[in-house]
């Protein structure tokens, strides 16, 4: 049975301190899971860090072990015109459980949702965080408010290395190299003919993921693990 994974700020914090958590998670602990002194969870702060605890009288939690896990040598950063808000839930839990380094949102010319900045900084990180407990990744995705589709890849020209858009027809056959990596992904209507110039000229590389045309979500996430496995 794997254990059970809390929200935690570890920053500067010894193994042997004894805590409160957050009323969100302490709420859960006790008195959802109805935790006794002396049980064992895992607490993620979202920055690396991983901390081994033990429940102690008081509602409180005692660090027991505090891992560090260093960064991955490559970093997938998804840039995707968000579909609409259910669907994008969806790919902001599965991108976080496959290790997505960021996810930036941008406006294209066929975009069909613009999350608003709170949203992308409240919302988005609440579901990301709770992917991350559930699946054990450390590393909470960094997010920005929305970007328009030039602002997007001039901010990914600042951040990534190597950069591959979704292509139903052609792909590189070469290797995915380390580093941090961008993704783009478009909205529900594809990229634009200028957008897709806009990518050539910039040296985006096509990825062609299977035989048909994705949706958003599913291109996103398979694209993800591609780029990661490779």
């Amino acid at each position: 049975m794997s254990v059970r994974k809390f929200r935690c700020d570890l920053l500067d914090l010894p193994a042997g301190s004894v805590l409160k958590l957050e009323r969100e998670e302490e709420n859960h602990l006790f008195k959802i899971l109805r935790a006794l002194p002396g049980d064992r969870i895992e607490l993620l702060d979202g920055t690396g860090s991983i901390a081994s605890a033990e429940v102690v009288p008081g509602r409180q939690v005692k660090l027991l072990e505090i891992r560090r896990i260093p960064p991955p040598e490559r970093r997938v950063h998804l840039y995707i015109a968000p579909p609409r808000r259910q669907k994008m839930d969806s790919v902001l839990r599965e991108a976080t459980e496959l290790g997505v380094w960021r996810i930036v949102p941008m406006i294209c010319e066929f975009s069909v949702s613009e999350p608003d900045a709170s949203s992308v900084s409240g919302r988005w990180n609440d579901a990301m965080f709770e992917a991350c407990k559930q699946s054990g990744n450390p590393y909470l995705p960094g997010t920005v408010a929305p970007l328009r589709f030039s602002d997007a890849l001039e901010e990914c020209r600042q951040t990534c290395t190597t950069v591959y858009f979704g292509s139903p027809t052609d792909s590189v056959e070469t290797g995915i190299p380390d580093g941090d990596i961008a993704w783009f992904v478009g909205p529900e209507g594809g990229f634009s003919g200028q957008e897709l110039s806009q990518l050539a000229a910039f040296g985006a590389r096509p990825l062609r993921i299977g035989r048909w045309i994705l949706r958003v979500e599913t291109a996103a996430v398979a694209g993800i693990a591609l780029l990661l496995s490779r």
